[in-house]
């Protein structure tokens, strides 16, 4: 059916609770951070944490306070997760980082699919036993170490690739109390995104597919005609020329309407040399044809969510 023989697939994101996160090797507050106080007078800026909201605050007026900043908009702003819970706020940018190794436990449940994205480390390691103090059903481990090595000057000299995606779709989904552990070793590792939940197939990727970026860049101009670049954030996209079975037409269509407004993850293939066509974003819009009686085919253009 596809030339490029690859498999597009998405990952539906489970929310991560607290009953779910057994135990990660970050702690919170984390390094750098500050635990809010009820009473304490508190400078304009000052940033301080809940740990019962897994969020930062910042201060926008002077003051004290016993109303807690979560319940407080007129005197502080939600400025995003503690660094224990940036892995899982569903937003690119944020990291859960450590000087070492980051080890994450969580009572995951049946879980088909997981990605990892943003790493900086040396390694990744997932495994995960049927239940707590079970036996092992699945162990992977990669390098994240993505340099091409084409010559041997590159062997000795090339520098160091990170690999920054790590996206599984093969974990055995039929344990309802299972435990997955993920490792992200090295010198200051961080994940950005540990996103789990199940797996569904979309179609085989065509070659057509593609990797880019928006850049939220701009030039300004003071009005003399000296122009600056101002850099900003960007946001991946990606497009996917995909072509299924007439047989999963109705299927595909119905499971892809039902992500049309949820952030998920999209993968046209698990292979890392083609990375950048992993994207965590929500697809613009979908129009589904019928060329002959055997095959319907679609492109998915997904934009992905910003990266700073």
């Amino acid at each position: 059916m596809s030339q490029f023989e690859y498999t597009a697939k998405v990952i539906t994101p489970t929310a991560i609770t607290d009953a779910m996160l057994i135990s990660c090797t970050v702690a919170e507050p984390g390094p750098g951070e500050t635990a809010w106080v009820s009473g304490t007078t508190y400078a304009v800026n000052d940033i301080r944490i809940l740990t019962s909201t897994h969020k930062k605050y910042k201060r926008a007026i002077a003051g004290a306070g016993t109303v807690a900043p979560n319940l407080d908009g007129a005197n502080w702003v939600d400025i995003g997760a503690t660094a224990r819970w940036a892995q899982f706020d569903k937003k690119i940018g944020t990291v859960t980082s450590a000087a070492t190794s980051v080890n994450t436990v969580l009572d995951a449940g049946s879980v088909e699919g997981l990605a990892l994205l943003e790493l900086t480390g040396s390694s990744a390691t997932v495994s995960m036993v049927e239940a707590p103090g079970g036996a092992t059903v699945y162990s992977k481990t990669i390098s994240l170490d993505d340099t091409v090595i084409e010559s041997v000057y590159d062997w000795m000299y090339a520098p160091f690739a990170q690999r920054t995606n790590w996206v599984l779709s093969d974990l055995p989904g039929q344990y309802p109390s299972a435990r997955l552990t993920v490792t992200v070793a090295g010198t200051a590792s961080a994940v950005g995104v540990l996103s789990l939940g199940r797996v569904t197939e979309i179609g085989s990727t065509e070659y057509g597919a593609g990797a880019g970026i928006i850049n939220w860049g701009k030039v300004t101009d003071d009005g003399f005609g000296n122009r600056e670049w101002v850099e900003g954030a960007y946001s991946s996209r990606i497009t996917l020329p995909v072509v299924i079975s007439t047989d999963s037409f109705s299927q595909i269509y119905r499971a892809l309407a039902k992500l049309r407004s949820t952030p998920a993850i999209y993968t046209g293939t698990e292979i890392s040399k083609y990375d950048p066509l992993v994207c965590y974003g929500v697809f613009k819009d979908l129009y589904m044809t019928i060329p002959n009686a055997a095959v319907c085919t679609y492109n998915l253009e997904i934009e992905g969510l910003n990266n700073v």
